[in-house]
């Protein structure tokens, strides 16, 4: 697994899980919510293009235990 925190005005701080293809979002009502949010941001062409970071699980954690 591998975790991205997103960066762009709108959603910093949010908190992503990847599965090989699949996606996850942190919701703190719900957990972790399947998403296709990433693909926005790794096309060259959209305006969130590249604005998150890859995170260790350990960071992850961190980032939700403070929602």
């Amino acid at each position: 697994m591998r975790y991205y925190v997103l960066n762009d005005l709108e959603r910093r701080g949010t908190v992503i899980r990847s599965e090989g293809r699949k996606s996850f979002k942190y919701d703190k009502e719900r957990g972790w919510v399947r998403t296709g949010i990433m693909s926005q941001y790794q096309f060259p062409e959209s305006p969130v293009y590249d604005s998150y970071s890859e995170i260790t699980e350990e960071e992850a954690n961190k980032l939700i235990a403070t929602m």
